[in-house]
């Protein structure tokens, strides 16, 4: 890499992503807030002219693909971890005659269709930019996008600045910085955007337990990585930060989607 096309920050190297393989980071990812409703709505003139057929990069446990399936013609799933693979196929809404699921990293995908639209949710920062971007951009029709879709709380949880204190204290990934994809993309001139939405707060309601549980869902969270005794250390300290803001043992969180489209940059 040169002074002007950096690498990735330290904390979205590979080392770090190899803990989505792990079946305990699987297991928790259905404690996650949903989509909101409207992400899909604003997705919709987005996916081009039918037919339709898009690929989605990344896609986990489904979250995401049970809201693109009724709205393409032909859609194909690519995520390398099995075990988020094995929970997806068995989602109501993520399979269908039109679904075809591949256990395959990104990186590996043969790109070998055209696509009216290629999509990633909360999973682009994990792959090999350069490897994966030019072969987007061959593959798009003419018109096409790239759409980039993260999950984000409208504004800080009142504990926010506690829970900074224990996530640096207990997380396993210990090069984190904050980050924002789209800006590490343009400043790379890797993409050119053409368009940002966010969808309106959606109220969401879980069990202090569930939500606790969600942060094993989270890069530096892998029970299986963490060392002996600290996921419950972790768990204990945080249940115990919420019982001052929770009494009645419910977070209550206001949830959007950020929607983020456009171009890889010819190279």
């Amino acid at each position: 890499m040169t002074e002007t096309d950096p690498a990735k920050p330290q904390h979205l190297t590979t080392e770090y992503a190899a803990q989505f393989g792990d079946e305990e980071v699987a297991a928790a990812y259905r404690h996650r807030p949903p989509y909101p409703a409207e992400t899909f709505a604003i997705l919709e003139p987005l996916l081009g002219l039918h037919p339709r057929c898009v690929l989605e990069l990344g896609a986990g446990s489904g979250d995401f693909t049970v809201g693109l399936v009724p709205r393409v013609d032909h859609l194909i799933a690519v995520e390398p971890s099995r075990s988020m693979l094995e929970r997806a196929v068995h989602r109501d809404g993520a399979v269908g005659a039109h679904v075809e699921w591949l256990a395959i990293a990104a990186e590996d995908y043969a790109f070998d269709r055209r696509y009216s639209a290629v999509v990633a949710a909360e999973a682009f920062h994990w792959l090999d930019w350069h490897a994966v971007l030019p072969r987007i951009a061959d593959s798009l029709v003419p018109g096409g996008h790239l759409i980039l879709v993260e999950r984000t709380l409208v504004e800080p949880l009142p504990w926010e600045p506690d829970l900074r204190v224990l996530i640096r204290e207990y997380s396993s990934n210990q090069d984190y910085v904050p980050y924002d994809t789209v800006t590490e993309l343009e400043a790379r001139g890797l993409i050119t955007v053409s368009g940002r939405a966010q969808t309106k707060a959606m109220s969401y309601r879980q069990p202090v337990d569930s939500y606790v549980e969600s942060f094993h869902s989270r890069n530096g969270f892998s029970r299986a990585r963490m060392q002996a005794g600290r996921a419950q250390e972790f768990d204990d300290k945080l249940k115990a930060l919420l019982c001052r803001y929770c009494p009645d043992d419910t977070v209550r969180l206001a949830v959007q989607a950020r929607i983020v489209w456009g171009r890889p940059v010819a190279m």
